[in-house]
């Protein structure tokens, strides 16, 4: 029951953030998860213009749509979302975790 929870509130994150964020031509940039079994990856994308909330389970891997390499930036936390003030990282073409 809770991994079907986890699942479906990634899936709901999703399409909200692909419905609110702005359509580009730029290639996807992977994200992943490498927390143990039972732990839950929040992502907070930063576009130019606002952001939003990607959770990905223990061990899985996406490609996220409409950001910007190199100017785009992301905080993770395991088990909650992350405040808006936090060490933002660069999104990098390269595997981002």
């Amino acid at each position: 029951m809770k991994r079907w929870f986890l699942v479906m509130a990634t899936i709901l994150a999703s399409c909200t953030a692909a419905a609110a964020a702005p359509a580009s031509s730029a290639p996807p940039a992977p994200f992943g998860c490498e927390a143990r079994a039972t732990e839950v990856c929040y992502f907070r994308i930063f576009y130019a213009r606002g952001d939003r909330i990607v959770i990905l389970p223990a061990g899985m891997k996406t490609k996220m749509p409409d950001v910007v390499v190199g100017r785009d930036q992301y905080c993770m936390a395991l088990g909650k979302a992350p405040p808006v003030k936090c060490a933002r990282k660069l999104i990098g073409a390269a595997y981002n975790s």
